[in-house]
């Protein structure tokens, strides 16, 4: 008998293939578990060795012995006559057959339900703490068909990564990981990327694939996980199509862990997405994304921890921040974009909490430090734009660093958001508002840029488009105080509706954002709600009197409040404390115009002659920053200034240019504005007032 003729007889080539096969579906399930289980990354190499080890006894058994009704003997032991190793191979076909068909379903679940992996840990964690409860049955939602909607067919939305670390502090990894992605996507020009505050709403999301795509308006979603155990790290991605919930592509990276791996993976799934949706990269796309600022893995580290507590915009948060980007420099001082988070930490600590120019002259030294390393990359230049805009108030500039910003990351929101926010200031009112609209494409989500957009429509008094962008913002975060702010100041604007103003304020008095603040002041004032107002005045504190384009003292706050409810001589006394502290402010500050202005206003109110007004508002107005948005603001607390004077050709020819657009006043406000009781009744104003209705 030749030799293949016995295998068959004996049954190994069967079980070789019972064995074979067998052996694949217990590596499917590893990788499964491996996820589900938090095991560690050698977990699946390990059962593969051992199987594999496992393969060649299991053979020999097979030649060498034989099941028989009295149990298992050698081969040469059983008569050739009594061997059942026919019914043996007839079973073995039966476990073969069986086996393949789980493998067939096994593949047919991993390509179409995968995703629903991570519900099920997160179904199985809540059990460990959380007693079985009987949940409503949902209704059932109906089909969504994304086929009706207009979706660019390359948009792209990257759900937050799930993090598989055993260490659940193990998320600024992950999430740096996510962020660096969407960082690296955006910088080519064929895909629309939503950004990172858009799909972070989704980390524990229930919603499916579609739902998911139809908020965002994106033909694409990719879902990924991070696992880092070790010096090893493990990351799996997936492009779905949400039109057709099919896989275009799916790959697992199981690498060392080096900052050199992490740069490459970013770069071999850029290329991928960009395979995979059809779409050619470019010489300079492909140089950017293939760049590989550090190879010090804790300097990146360090860098991705500083990045995740300046996101938290508090001031502890930056001064964290500036401290752990600090020391990510010194293990690789030649790390750039740890050098322009530097620099941006430090810009929001001037722009934000003070204005201390210790902090702008760090930003501009951080950021001459990352030229130094490379004069040409897109972070270097938002950086410089966010230091010429709130650094300098050098607008110009700052829209030419912008541009060289936007041309390199052309689906980076960011830099649209901050081109709209510096056109306003140039006056650029158009382009302000286009690159807003862009921006609010690629990151529909945030709710503050949704206000910003509604404030820009409003100075424009574009009122019906700007009341669209306040539902947006309200359907996004309906509590939210920069909403409210916002369309209380629509509300005054648009109609002259001081109740409804002051339902949507209640409660902002003790927010710390000066704005919000500012708001509630001029809402209760314009709805003669004077005692509220004084209160929230006597309460505020130090810091927030002293804002980069005005001062404001509590003292100030209240003599307007007292002269405007007849309480005239409280008003002068109260008046007199602000002047006897903006007088140690000068000492301090040197000429400032915004302690002109305040002092013009402080003097109106203790009832200072006109020459005397008149000359102070001039000399705030002599060095007013060339600035298209803060000319109205200024021009209102102008006219507000000569009208508590009683100068009314003063304050008409500085109130009645900014009742046409773009402005933040209407006739409807000046009808409600105590700081106009003085000249109300003049004939000039009442004729001003009727000519601009």
């Amino acid at each position: 008998m030749s030799l293949i003729k016995e295998l068959k007889r004996r049954n190994v080539i069967k079980v070789a293939i019972a064995y074979a096969v067998t052996m694949w579906i217990l590596l499917q399930l590893t990788d499964v578990m491996t996820g589900i289980l938090g095991l560690p990354v050698w977990a699946p190499k390990l059962i593969f060795l051992m199987l594999l080890i496992g393969f060649v006894p299991a053979l020999i058994l097979a030649w060498a012995f034989e099941l028989t009704p009295e149990g298992i003997k050698l081969q040469k032991d059983v008569p050739l006559a009594q061997s059942i190793t026919r019914k043996t191979g007839r079973k073995l076909d039966y476990v073969i057959i069986v086996s393949l068909g789980l493998s067939l379903g096994y593949f047919i679940w991993e390509s179409r339900f995968e995703q629903k992996i991570a519900e099920v840990e997160q179904a199985r964690e809540v059990a460990l703490v959380e007693a079985p409860v009987v949940e409503p049955v949902e209704p059932v939602e109906p089909e969504i068909d994304l086929s009706t909607l207009d979706i660019d067919r390359n948009s792209i939305a990257v759900l937050p990564f799930a993090n598989r670390s055993t260490n659940d502090g193990d998320i600024y990894f992950t999430d740096g990981i996510h962020d660096d992605l969407l960082t690296q996507l955006s910088r080519i020009e064929a895909f629309s990327v939503i950004s990172r505050t858009s799909v972070m709403e989704y980390r524990d999301t229930t919603k499916n694939l579609k739902q998911i795509a139809k908020e965002l308006n994106v033909a694409n979603v990719m879902e990924g996980a991070v696992q880092r155990s070790g010096d090893r790290v493990r990351i799996n991605v997936q492009l779905i199509d949400a039109f057709t919930d099919e896989h275009l592509w799916a790959e697992i990276y199981d690498r060392e862990l080096t900052a050199n791996n992490l740069f490459d993976i970013q770069t071999e799934i850029a290329k991928a997405i960009a395979g995979a949706l059809q779409a050619k990269l470019t010489d300079s796309e492909l140089a950017s994304v293939s760049d590989i600022p550090t190879d010090n893995v804790a300097a990146y580290d360090l860098y991705l921890q500083a990045r995740r507590f300046a996101q938290n915009e508090t001031q502890d948060g930056y001064q964290t921040a500036i401290d752990l980007f600090k020391e990510s420099l010194v293990l690789d001082p030649g790390f750039k974009y740890a050098w322009i988070g530097l620099a941006r930490a430090h810009m929001n600590n001037y722009w934000t909490f003070g204005g201390d120019p210790v902090n702008r002259d760090l930003a501009i030294e951080a950021i001459e430090k990352a030229r130094a390393i490379d004069p040409d990359f897109a972070e270097l230049y938002m950086a410089e734009g966010f230091y010429w805009y709130w650094g300098s108030l050098d607008y110009e500039r700052a829209l030419y660093k912008l541009g060289k910003a936007i041309e390199m990351m052309p689906g980076n929101d960011e830099a649209y958001m901050w081109r709209g926010w510096v056109s306003r200031r140039a006056g650029l009112w158009d382009q302000a508002v286009q690159s807003m609209q862009q921006a609010l494409k690629l990151n529909p989500r945030v709710h503050y840029n949704w206000h910003e957009y509604a404030l820009t429509l409003l100075y424009l008094h574009r009122y019906d488009e700007s009341r669209l962008a306040i539902e947006k913002a309200r359907a996004i975060d309906p509590d939210n105080f920069w909403g409210k702010s916002t369309e209380a100041r629509f509300a005054i604007q648009q109609r002259g509706d001081s109740q409804a103003a002051l339902q949507l304020i209640i409660g902002a008095q003790r927010v710390t954002d000066y704005d919000i603040f500012e708001t509630y002041m001029l809402v209760n004032m314009l709805a003669d709600r004077f005692d509220d107002a004084l209160a929230a005045a006597r309460n505020i504190s130090n810091e927030m009197e002293i804002q980069l384009g005005q001062i404001t003292l509590r003292e100030d706050w209240a003599a307007q409040n007292l002269r405007f409810s007849g309480k005239v001589d409280e008003a002068r006394q109260a008046a007199a404390a602000a002047l006897f502290r903006l007088k140690g402010l000068r000492a301090q500050l040197g000429e400032d115009r915004r302690i002109d202005l305040a002092e013009a206003r402080i003097r109106a109110l203790q009832g200072a002659g006109p020459d005397e007004v008149r000359a102070l508002v001039e000399k705030a107005r002599s060095a007013a920053p060339a600035d298209k948005l803060a000319a109205f603001e200024l021009e209102l607390r102008y006219a507000q200034i000569y009208a508590i004077a009683g100068m009314v050709k003063e304050a008409l020819a500085a109130i009645e240019p900014i009742l046409q657009p773009p402005s933040d006043t209407s006739v409807k406000r000046l009808e409600l504005d105590p700081a106009f009781d003085a000249i109300r009744n003049d004939p000039e104003f009442i004729a001003m007032l009727e000519r601009n209705r």
